[in-house]
């Protein structure tokens, strides 16, 4: 089994842990598995619009293509830098009645795996209005990283999908390892 095989049935396997549910009750929306450039991202998110159905519900498309792009932006900033691959990153969009499932992933330097865990875990333990306030003081006080984030992508994402960011970790080798980060969005408007 090569690289790719064990990422997707890896991918597979950890979809289904995130989300506690059945494959075969979801439908796939889109799919990508391979490199990121800005040009792949803006096709990434022109086929969102193709393939994302329409709903009776325009915000929660809106929250969920704001989702998209931070979860896309993030996955090309804090790719591992590898001087023989480029960078890669996987996407998957599926659809459950009202509920969508946003997974991307991507390779991460273990030095920083850590660091990123953590922060997700700290994020999920807070309330929306305690997300909230971080983001205005981050917006107003933070302090610019030397990739040019001020760490409010994280932020952003739990503010739009009002429900905590799941993940799972694979270990690819003694410098870097592959993160999956799951988003869940309920669209009230099919309940």
């Amino acid at each position: 089994m090569n690289i790719a095989q064990k990422m997707y049935l890896y991918t597979i396997t950890n979809f289904c842990l995130c989300c506690n549910c059945k494959m075969n009750d979801y439908k796939q929306l889109l799919a990508y598995d391979g490199e990121i450039t800005f040009d792949k991202i803006e096709e990434i998110l022109t086929l969102f619009n193709q393939k994302m159905p329409d709903t009776n519900n325009p915000v929660c498309k809106i929250r969920l293509f704001s989702i998209m792009v931070e979860g896309l932006e993030n996955a090309y900033r804090h790719n591992f830098d590898s001087p023989d691959q480029n960078p890669q990153i996987k996407v998957r969009l599926m659809q459950n009645d009202n509920k969508y499932v946003l997974t991307i992933g991507n390779r991460v330097d273990n030095n920083d795996l850590k660091k990123l865990t953590n922060r997700i875990d700290e994020l999920n333990q807070l309330t929306q209005s305690e997300v909230k306030k971080l983001y205005n003081k981050t917006i107003h006080h933070g302090q610019i990283t030397e990739k040019g984030g001020a760490g409010l992508g994280l932020m952003k994402i739990l503010r739009s999908s009002r429900e905590p960011i799941k993940y799972t970790v694979t270990d690819i080798d003694s410098e870097c390892s592959f993160i999956d980060i799951t988003i869940s969005i309920t669209d009230t408007a099919k309940q």
